[in-house]
């Protein structure tokens, strides 16, 4: 069938605007946090899992975990972590947890779960691991080895190459932005819906 040049453009042109509509139809959450951070702690439990939960094939999250943590060295691989050894720990546990999870929703719910409780990282590993049904043994080894120390060190890059860098934390971007920070924070859902297109209906 041929169509008129004005009426095909027109037409090529409602395709171009249905497909931006269809790539900006989920929003991605960057989180730059340390595990025993208490407002960390705080950002995860009131703010990151309720917002995800409420449109999860919507929202993609980038976990980052190292904070303000210091790279010493790299042969050893030694850091000094804000809030000690113990921080460290856990701040390996969760780097070799988001490469090792590729399922989100598990991995948000097991870095929920561990962050809740960091008084022995490991156990607290377990317990969570345990009750989620997620394989254990790979994080702990992870963890345990050159890869974890390795895992933590690209975040630590990652952290680095936020522009501006990490003054408070957690640090949330919003497709990539760190605009309105304090809105993040306290509302991150509400931010959230105003980059969906089209809006969730759970959207205010």
């Amino acid at each position: 069938m041929f169509l008129p040049r004005g009426v095909l453009s027109a037409f090529c042109l409602a395709i171009l605007f249905h497909a931006q509509i269809f790539a900006d139809n989920t929003a991605t959450v960057g989180v730059y946090y340390e595990t025993l951070s208490l407002p960390c702690k705080g950002f995860f439990i009131n703010q990151l899992l309720p917002a995800y939960r409420q449109a999860p094939d919507r929202i993609n999250v980038a976990l980052v975990p190292f904070g303000k943590t210091v790279v010493n060295s790299t042969n050893p691989y030694i850091f000094t972590c804000q809030h000690g050894e113990r921080e460290c720990e856990g701040l390996k546990i969760h780097s070799c947890a988001v490469s090792l999870i590729h399922d989100q929703t598990s991995l948000l719910n097991l870095t929920d779960c561990t962050i809740r409780n960091q008084t022995d990282p490991e156990a607290i590993l377990t317990e969570c691991a345990t009750t989620l049904g997620i394989e254990l043994k790979p994080i702990q080894d992870c963890a345990k080895s050159t890869n974890g120390s390795q895992l933590l060190k690209l975040n630590g890059d990652k952290t680095k190459d936020l522009n501006p860098g990490v003054k408070n934390l957690p640090t949330i971007t919003l497709n990539g932005r760190q605009d309105q920070q304090s809105e993040l924070l306290s509302n991150l859902w509400n931010e959230i819906c105003k980059v969906l297109l089209p809006k969730p209906s759970t959207c205010p």
